[in-house]
């Protein structure tokens, strides 16, 4: 009972679901500085889930619809306007709110509540470290880690183009989605693209997941860590850290496993951008 999956950046995720089809999660990938593939090289996006529709989890939709006509699962407040951004179909979309689960022959998703983290601190905290890296003095070049200098040039400049298409769409953040995919084999992946929120304590030990990718960045590493220990989860797979360079990105999940084997027996995996990995568990139906 394996999924292949790999990380893409940001909450970006695509998994090959043992039926072969493949699901991807909040699609930033020509838009991102730190993505390691272009949206051509994906191998496929039968699904597509989208936790909410800030920019850096939306941006690709529209190119990877065209390609692969897939379903996307989103938010009623993120449907319309993301529809009208790219041009999508009625029949491209899946619309939920938390509570709702959708069934497919090789997927189960359910959805559940989740809330955005607060963005103040975190923007104060990027700003600390970029005077003290001194304009980027410390960090790994960006071939490393994504996009070489480059093309990150070009990146940011296509990035500036569609913000402003998504501003006026009106396409803002909307209900903010934490998913559990289920496989036909039972294997439960959970998404938490979230805030380490006491009051979420419910929903998060009712993901019950085999596999837990969690958002670190913006969270303190040992909140992710009461999080993930919460969950009950196997593996533990930190996500969403890794806008400050290399070292910073590898130096949070760090901090995190630390404190996630004080708390859990779950393995903890720093996974490498873009790097294939075959995961497995022992799983039972739920």
């Amino acid at each position: 009972m394996t999924v292949r999956l790999r990380w893409l950046g940001c909450v970006c995720f695509e998994i090959v679901l043992p039926s072969g089809k493949v699901l991807l999660v909040d699609p930033f990938i020509d838009y991102s500085v730190t993505a390691p593939i272009t949206c051509q090289e994906v191998t496929g996006a039968d699904y597509i889930a989208l936790t909410h529709g800030h920019y850096d989890h939306i941006t690709d939709v529209g190119s990877l619809v065209e390609r692969f006509h897939s379903k996307v699962i989103c938010s009623h407040q993120v449907a319309e306007p993301l529809a009208k951004l790219f041009n999508l179909k009625n029949a491209d979309m899946v619309r939920v709110t938390a509570g709702d689960t959708v069934i497919a022959n090789d997927l189960r998703v359910e959805v559940r509540k989740g809330e955005h983290i607060n963005l103040g601190p975190v923007r104060r905290a990027l700003s600390r470290q970029r005077s003290r890296q001194g304009n980027g003095r410390g960090q790994q070049p960006l071939a490393e880690q994504g996009k070489n200098a480059h093309q990150a040039v070009g990146v940011r400049s296509k990035l500036s183009e569609i913000r402003e298409r998504i501003r006026e769409v009106g396409l803002d953040g909307g209900e903010q989605l934490t998913f559990v995919f289920q496989t036909g084999d039972n294997l439960r992946i959970g998404i938490y693209c979230s805030g380490c929120y006491q009051h979420l304590s419910d929903e998060v030990r009712a993901i019950c997941p085999n596999i837990l990718c969690m958002q670190l960045g913006g969270n303190h590493p040992e909140q992710a860590a009461e999080i993930a220990a919460l969950s009950g989860a196997e593996i533990v797979i930190p996500m969403h850290h890794d806008s400050g360079g290399l070292e910073a990105t590898h130096r949070l999940a760090q901090e995190m496993s630390q404190h996630l084997a004080s708390r859990s027996s779950a393995r903890f995996l720093d996974v490498i951008h873009g790097k294939w990995y075959q995961i497995g568990v022992g799983v039972s139906p739920v």
